[in-house]
């Protein structure tokens, strides 16, 4: 019986006709920009743009996505306590999953970083803290919290400031 197996086995496999090929090489990602994405260390920043654009624009703004690596990295590490339910930097946001206090486990808190230019400043920044409370069982809406969203904007940029002074 095993022989009537083994001769099955070797008579349908050599029936196939498979026609092994060398696999055809991965062609360059590119971005949905339309051009492979760089890093740019002078300027801080992604580039996205494909290179004939690129020479034509000759250091346009357009051709850098809105983010500042100092900004970034200062953000990634003053929120290094949380887990993160996005981190985007093609588009410039870093959201938290929901955070509960130790102190205050009423009170649970998700925080938002959005950037809005490449250049190192206050006004490249916002932070956006939503609050929610526990009661009766369930979570429940209670606001945003602007206080903690500035102390937290604060930090980051004093992080940012220290990076950029130890580079």
């Amino acid at each position: 019986m095993r022989f009537l197996y083994i001769f099955l086995f070797f008579s349908l496999v050599s029936c196939s006709n498979i026609n092994l090929t060398e696999p055809l090489p991965e062609t360059k990602r590119e971005t949905i920009f339309g051009g492979p994405l760089k890093f740019s260390t002078e300027t801080g920043s992604f580039s996205a743009l494909n290179q004939s654009l690129s020479n034509s624009l000759n250091n346009s703004s357009i051709s850098s996505l809105p983010i500042n690596e100092l900004l970034w990295k200062s953000s990634l590490d003053v929120l290094d306590f949380m887990s993160f339910q996005s981190i985007d930097p093609f588009g410039g946001v870093i959201i938290s999953n929901w955070f509960i206090n130790e102190n205050n486990n009423n009170i649970r808190n998700k925080i938002v970083v959005s950037f809005s230019s490449s250049e190192l400043k206050a006004t490249s920044i916002k932070v956006s803290v939503t609050r929610e409370k526990f009661e009766n069982k369930k979570w429940i809406s209670d606001g945003y919290s602007d206080g903690l969203a500035r102390k937290i904007e604060d930090l980051i940029l004093s992080r940012a400031r220290e990076l950029r002074n130890n580079s």
